[in-house]
């Protein structure tokens, strides 16, 4: 984790960005934002640099709004408090991207697919 951590910091010296899916999974055509942990907000917070979020939107469209195109949204700056310590400022800067990707996500107009937990039957003896 050590070596992952240098990495970082050497490619945001050399003004590289570094992208962090926070969800740890994708689902294609999702229209919804699935709760995150802060722990990916580590980096930003310990380098003292910014962060952005991209949101994915889907929208009908065409004579019977029989297609789909994809919206994206890039949302930031949004800069670490440096008053807090820091995993209050961790958990700060999950909670607003957060809050913005959800905001972001009610864009969508269309449910491509629907996506559902699976409840398994507890086998009784």
């Amino acid at each position: 984790m050590k070596n992952f951590l240098n990495e970082i910091e050497k490619k945001i010296n050399k003004n590289y960005s570094i992208t962090i899916y926070p969800e740890a999974h994708i689902w294609p055509y999702y229209t919804k934002i699935r709760p995150f942990k802060a722990v990916s907000f580590k980096y930003p917070v310990k380098l003292n640099k910014p962060s952005f979020c991209i949101t994915n939107t889907y929208q009908a469209y065409g004579k019977n709004n029989d297609k789909i195109k994809i919206i994206s949204y890039i949302d930031g700056p949004f800069f670490p408090n440096d008053k807090l310590s820091p995993k209050e400022a961790q958990q700060e800067l999950r909670d607003t991207i957060y809050n913005c990707m959800v905001e972001r996500s009610r864009n969508s107009n269309i449910e491509y697919i629907k996506y559902e937990k699976i409840r398994r039957k507890v086998k009784q003896s």
